[in-house]
């Protein structure tokens, strides 16, 4: 189905667990190196394993998002590994709620930094390595809370509309270079940051997760693998003639 994938090579972000991880595994079985980055050494290195013993091409580097050297460090590793990189995924995210009037600037800056700074730091690392491949794919990780707002979540809103902002921008810079930039929106996915959250929702009044979930069309919360599927249509070459998108993937909340 995805035979134009296999020997690519795939740099994703936050690949230790979740979302991410299960990105590596999808696009790993159809034959796409993978080099995750993360700051969970043992989860990443134990990702990056299962699937070296599933016969399929990992490696895991230490890297933190914010960090422009790691970044740099991480593209040389995936272009020393294994001759190319031709694939970024800018998964990694953290969650943050506090609304607009009690957000201290610490709150602020770290969800902004690892957000939309993350993102920006990596596509900046990759564009040079894929434009020397020939083109390449950037998905980015948005958010539907990017598009919609929700209740309390004043930078973690802003970064997800930044991140849709800036794959726009980036898509129109590069696709002279045969690079596609997209971005994609998840509700809530079936993942441990989702678990973290619920433990901040229990005493936050502007949240309630069995509300959020009963007004979705489909009114359940999303398999990561689901996900996977989307973000593997979209740095293939299924998806050539998509570029700047902001791809919805939420279960029909934004229909309403």
């Amino acid at each position: 189905m995805y035979d134009d994938l296999s020997g690519k090579t795939a740099l994703i972000s936050g690949g230790a667990r979740g979302q991410g991880a299960s990105h590596a595994r999808t696009l790993a079985d159809l034959g796409v190196n993978i080099v995750l980055t993360d700051l969970r050494d043992e989860l990443g290195e134990k990702v990056a394993q299962e699937i070296r013993n599933a016969g399929r091409n990992a490696v895991y580097v230490h890297a933190d998002v914010r960090q422009t050297d790691d970044w740099s460090q991480a593209v040389d590793r995936a272009q020393g590994e294994f001759g190319a990189l031709h694939i970024l995924v800018n998964n990694a995210g953290i969650v943050q709620c506090a609304p607009v009037e009690t957000c201290s600037d610490d709150e602020w800056d770290g969800v902004i930094a690892t957000n939309l700074t993350g993102t920006f730091k990596g596509m900046r690392a990759v564009v040079p390595a894929l434009r020397a491949a020939g083109g390449g794919a950037i998905v980015n990780i948005s958010s539907v809370f990017g598009i919609k707002g929700t209740w309390g979540y004043a930078g973690y809103v802003a970064s997800k509309a930044a991140v849709a902002g800036v794959t726009k921008s980036a898509a129109l810079t590069y696709a002279a270079d045969n690079i596609r930039v997209n971005s994609i929106a998840p509700s809530s996915v079936d993942t441990p940051m989702i678990d973290e959250e619920k433990k901040i929702w229990a005493d936050n009044p502007y949240f309630d997760f069995d509300e959020w979930m009963a007004a979705q069309p489909i009114p359940r919360i999303a398999q990561p693998g689901e996900v996977s599927d989307l973000v593997t249509y979209l740095v293939s070459d299924r998806s050539r003639y998509c570029t700047g998108g902001l791809y919805p993937i939420d279960g029909g909340i934004l229909a309403g």
